[in-house]
């Protein structure tokens, strides 16, 4: 068998060198390496390789998405996409000559190997059906129409010349709605969306079937419509049929529902984008929270020391108002990136929901009109702090839609997701859920934007604003192990939905460590582990003034060799991300030689250290931690004599 020929295009010499070494050592044949679109363009239209592997991002006068949309305008070749941006412009344009496939730079030789083999195996099967459609056609109408109705994942229909449909297989009945009865002999203008002819509004429906006509093959994603009139979109391969004699009869056109398909796609890239937020929002919390927590304690020793006169006092108190805001904004960063640290428990959401909008009628003032239709709903497990902040940015993102006034409205209701609804919406499966549901009837959100806003610091709002309300709304609500959907009309309103999974079952609940006003001065040796030296030194000090004797280490390497030489605390404050190993590995080590050793965790980054392990019937402290916060979590541990309470 000829080796796989592949044509790269690369405008990085590196890169390109790189790559095609690569290609070759796995077999390939590579039959060219240019450098723009132009290039690229004609050396395909030349070569007709069996796959472009093309980077979206060129040098020149047009980019890899130019490219590609040209070059499948003479030739159906595959065309898998490399890119070192997954932004959502980006993305858009891509879906507009529907690649095979993205690969990340920098990218790993095994998935680069694993992404062409799945191009090509995508594109071998499409050229498989087709062939064996027209083989069939050719050969007998009776043959034909045996095979076409055998594929049920496929509608293949044909029309005539005219554009009238003349055959139509179960596959299409299953994927329109409509029997075979219906539509043949009516015009294929039927199975569009009215107004709209494809998936881009760049080329008319009859221009497309003139090139057909011309003996082009035509391959394209369009939107089409079912007879119950909702919109699925469709990847649409047209073929001309001619007749012995060489003149033009029709066309077979073969049709795959390709909405999921292009929807998980999207969803990957999105994930990718927040897994760079996520890494990036970790780092600032991690080092900006452990800052915080040195200027909130400095306020604190500030403040305890007294003596000050009222100007100092409101210096203080300005610090500490500026540190604040910055902690909220850290969090919103968190929570976008779906990393924030979460405190779930058994929640009745009627209540919560309930009790959040009647908090909020003030702020959303006497022009909104609220209505609530709460019903009885199974529990969810969820962080009621984070679900008023879901409900709170929901009922401002409405107010914000409404200037003129409005009606604002809050459901609550159970739903039992099945199988055909969970192949849908593909962040679900089947199963029960709690449904939130929040609608306005403001201004709604234009078709252009929808698709962005979720994104982090993306907005609309006129005078700008942090971007952050929503996509703090779709972190909470995902990492909670649920899912979000927006519906939106201009002129109509906007309505989010958002299924949180019924809660099965008992979860022990910990003891809840209330602040005290003064927390008692202590006794005894504590022992802490913080690789910042800056916070291990405030920690020390306040820990030192309630009257407890200190040990600190920067590493748990150090925490381990103070316990070897025969220290022996009486509680162990760690932080969780931490050098050489995390707070819950150091702390299971400790414990081999001290089992009822007291441990208080602490952290400003739910990293994988801190999702692997269960924070619940553990004493848990959010960074930056309050002076009197972290005495009382370190009184309440002590007293307690075990690590497990909760947080």
């Amino acid at each position: 068998m000829a080796p796989t020929r592949i044509l790269i295009v690369e405008d990085e010499t590196i890169v390109a060198m790189d790559l095609e070494q690569t290609l070759r050592g796995f077999g390939f044949e590579v039959v060219g390496v240019e450098g723009s679109a132009d290039a690229a363009i004609e050396r395909a239209a030349a070569l007709v390789p069996d796959l472009i592997v093309m980077d979206v991002r060129l040098k020149g006068g047009g980019d890899g998405i130019d490219a590609a949309r040209a070059i499948q305008t003479r030739n159906a070749i595959p065309i898998l996409f490399l890119t070192a941006h997954a932004d959502a412009a980006t993305v858009e344009r891509a879906k507009l000559v529907a690649p095979y496939g993205y690969v990340v730079k920098p990218f790993d030789h095994r998935d680069l190997r694993r992404s062409i083999e799945l191009a090509l195996s995508k594109a071998a099967g499409e050229r498989e059906i087709m062939a064996r459609s027209a083989d069939d056609l050719w050969s007998s109408e009776e043959r034909y129409r045996l095979l076409v109705d055998a594929v049920q994942d496929y509608g293949i229909n044909t029309i005539d010349s005219n554009g009238v449909i003349t055959t139509w297989n179960s596959g299409a009945e299953r994927m329109f709605g409509y029997e075979a009865a219906e539509v043949v002999g009516t015009s294929i203008q039927r199975l569009f969306l009215p107004g709209a002819t494809d998936a881009t509004d760049l080329e008319p429906l009859q221009s497309v079937l003139d090139r057909v006509r011309s003996g082009e093959r035509v391959e394209r994603d369009e939107w089409r419509v079912r007879k119950d009139g909702s919109k699925f979109l469709a990847r649409v391969v047209r073929s001309p049929i001619f007749g012995r004699s060489g003149a033009f009869d029709g066309s077979v056109a073969v049709i795959r529902d390709v909405t999921r398909e292009r929807a998980l796609e999207a969803d990957q890239l999105q994930t990718q984008k927040l897994e760079g937020l996520g890494k990036l929002a970790g780092g600032i919390a991690h080092d900006f929270n452990n800052m915080l927590m040195v200027i909130f304690s400095r306020c604190d020793i500030l403040e305890r020391k007294g003596g000050l006169t009222a100007d100092q006092l409101r210096h203080i108190s300005d610090i500490r108002a500026a540190a604040s805001k910055n902690r909220a904004l850290t969090q919103q960063l968190l929570a976008a990136a779906r990393r924030q640290v979460l405190e779930p428990q058994v929640v009745d959401l009627k209540k919560d929901v309930a009790s959040a909008m009647e908090l909020l009628r003030l702020t959303l003032g006497e022009h909104i009109m609220v209505r609530q239709s709460l019903d009885d709903v199974w529990s969810i497990y969820a962080d009621p702090a984070r679900l008023h902040q879901v409900i709170l940015n929901l009922a401002v993102n409405a107010k914000e839609a409404m200037p003129d006034g409005g009606i604002l409205t809050v459901e609550t209701r159970n739903v039992v997701v099945d199988e055909a609804y969970a192949r849908q919406k593909f962040r679900i499966r089947a199963g029960d859920y709690v449904a939130l549901v929040v609608s306005d009837n403001g201004v709604g959100i234009p078709e252009e934007i929808r698709d962005r806003i979720f994104d982090p610091f993306f907005t609309s709002r006129k005078g700008g604003g942090s971007g952050l309300g929503l996509s703090v709304v779709r972190g909470v609500v995902e990492q909670t192990g649920g899912a979000i959907w927006m519906y939106s009309e201009v002129g109509q309103g906007t309505t989010f939905k958002i299924f949180f999974p019924r809660h099965q079952g008992e979860v022990a609940e910990g003891v809840h460590v209330e602040p005290e006003k003064e927390p008692p001065r202590g006794e005894g040796t504590i022992l802490i582990v913080e690789d910042e030296q800056l916070l291990r030194s405030v920690i020390r000090e306040s820990l030192e003034e309630s009257g407890y004797q200190v040990l600190d280490a920067r590493t748990p390497g150090e925490a381990l060799a103070i316990v070897e030489r025969g220290e022996t605390p009486r509680l162990l404050l760690t932080d969780i991300v931490l050098p050489e190993m995390n707070g819950f590995e150091l702390a299971a080590v400790i414990h081999r030689r001290y089992p009822e050793l007291p441990t208080v965790f602490m952290s400003g980054y739910t990293d994988q250290a801190i999702n692997g392990e269960p924070l619940r019937s553990r004493i848990f402290l959010e960074k930056p931690i309050s002076t009197r916060d972290l005495l009382t979590a370190v009184h309440a541990a002590l007293h307690a004599g075990e690590g497990s309470q909760e947080r």
